[in-house]
């Protein structure tokens, strides 16, 4: 529902509101399976052989669940093992999708124009917009036990990891929340626009959001710190919270982000034979998850994790121009075919560096294996004045980084570092040769990055490596380009 008020001769008001249903996703054939802790019962858990890991006796899918109340007409015998009976007690009359529907999704929503003068306009806003949440593709193509049972082997052998007698490993799992939040976001924005001649337009701008919902991921079988340390020669299996069980990652809409941007653009329509633009966005984006496949360490609360978000730019600077050359232009003459209707154009872009952080895989905190790469303590300054690029560069103060103590979290501000910078200029210039009516030959002479200058990649943010960091890697060669287009 929209409406639109003309509050005065200068003042317009936009108001509305949408309502979304969005019905979780499903299995047709109800080939979706997952763990919920509400139906896991410890009195009922497995037994885990301490040095080996593997389960001696008890149920292995203890927890585990099946939707509906049953198998459903649907599924037209494609899954034998599920009319046998061994399955039966999975089903616990859960929604099709293992997830509730939400039905109170409403998005309020109001912007505003007043035209302050008949040069000058204000516009202001602010609105709730919702995103249906992504199929969990773990879950979604059966990659769960029953259906298709997946293990982690701990201290195993990779020819043998089971030995010469059978074992059963516990089941590693990606659930999903079974409440699921819808996520949607919060954005608001205010933008003076000023003609100040010559068909040209100045705009400043605001622009805010606030994330809510987010997707992220985390293992809740994950043990607390020092865990492993404290139990030395015991198998992490024999350990985990839910015994019998190994790394069950649950995918839960928990997370948070914000942004607040500056945006200024000057833009100048086609006229008189030009066209140009420049815009330049100064903003600061913030999040506890920047991606769908980061794992969330339990050991970390929400405000250690805070920090910048990994696709965060603080500057983006972008100019783009064309130019009709108005040498022999718009004469039908035999001259002007053969050396007017030239045209120009280029476009600049320039950006700061993403955000990084040092950590890696090794699992210092000995909390097991599943729960994501592992941050080094910041003990020092890690600024330094980067070295003079050849085959690499030290991009920071790689001793301001130290291994963090066994049993220990590392304390360190996420995305704390950023990567080198970017930069580049492409080029065009085309040759337009009339035809009939209105079509057009058009030659093309594109020029990529015109200058050759090289982009540096990302420093090596493994501190166990030996170029740890350093900036290695390059891009951005410069790229010729020819071509033919017919205009019709």
């Amino acid at each position: 529902m929209q409406d639109s008020w003309k509050a005065g001769r200068k003042l317009t008001i936009e108001y509305g509101v949408r309502h979304s249903i969005w019905p979780p996703w499903k299995s047709r054939w109800g080939s979706l399976a997952e763990f919920l802790p509400a139906f896991y019962d410890a009195s009922k858990a497995p037994v885990v052989d301490r040095a080996g890991g593997f389960i001696t006796s008890g149920d292995p899918y203890d927890g585990i669940v099946l939707p509906g109340c049953g198998v459903p007409k649907e599924e037209g015998g494609r899954f034998p093992v599920l009319h046998t009976g061994q399955f039966d007690r999975l089903y616990h009359c859960l929604p099709e999708g293992l997830a509730e529907t939400h039905y109170g999704v409403f998005q309020p929503r109001v912007g505003l124009a007043y035209a302050l003068t008949p040069k000058t306009a204000f516009r202001a806003g602010i609105g709730m917009f919702a995103n249906r949440a992504a199929i969990n593709r773990d879950t979604a193509l059966g990659g769960n036990a029953p259906f298709q049972p997946q293990t982690t082997v701990i201290n195993g052998s990779a020819d043998a990891p089971t030995g010469a007698t059978p074992r059963l490993f516990p089941f590693t799992l990606t659930s999903q929340d079974p409440v699921f939040k819808i996520p949607v976001a919060w954005n608001w924005n205010t933008t003076f626009q000023r003609d100040i001649g010559w068909g040209t337009t100045l705009e400043v701008g605001y622009v805010g959001r606030r994330g809510i919902h987010n997707q992220r991921k985390r293992n809740i079988n994950q043990l607390l710190p020092g865990t492993i340390q404290a139990n030395p020669g015991v198998n992490v299996n024999a350990l985990r919270p839910f015994l019998g069980l190994g790394i069950l990652g649950l995918a839960e809409n928990s997370g948070l982000s914000t942004y607040n941007g500056l945006q200024v653009s000057i833009e100048r329509r086609f006229a008189t034979n030009l066209h140009f633009g420049v815009a330049y966005t100064y903003s600061r984006s913030e999040d506890n998850t920047s991606s769908l496949t980061d794992v969330l360490p339990n050991s970390y609360d929400d405000r250690a994790y805070w920090g910048l978000s990994d696709f965060d730019r603080t500057s983006v600077f972008i100019a783009n121009a064309i130019y009709d050359i108005p040498f022999l232009k718009g004469s039908s003459s035999w001259m002007t075919r053969i050396l007017g209707n030239w045209e120009l154009s280029g476009v600049f872009q320039a950006q700061s560096g993403t955000p990084f952080s040092v950590r890696n895989n090794v699992d210092y905190a000995g909390v097991g294996a599943g729960s994501g790469n592992q941050f080094w303590n910041l003990s020092g300054d890690p600024s330094l004045e980067p070295t003079a690029f050849t085959d690499s560069a030290v991009w920071f103060n790689k001793a301001a980084f130290t291994v963090p103590t066994a049993g220990t979290c590392g304390v360190q501000p996420r995305n704390s570092l950023r990567n080198p910078g970017f930069w580049n200029l492409d080029g065009a210039v085309r040759k337009n040769f009339p035809t009939f009516e209105r079509q057009l030959l058009q030659f093309r002479f594109e020029v990529f990055n015109v200058f050759n200058h090289p982009n540096w990649g990302g420093a090596n943010a493994n501190p166990t490596s030996g170029s740890f960091g350093l900036v290695t890697s390059k891009s951005g060669n410069r790229a010729l380009q020819l071509a033919l287009k017919y205009i019709f």
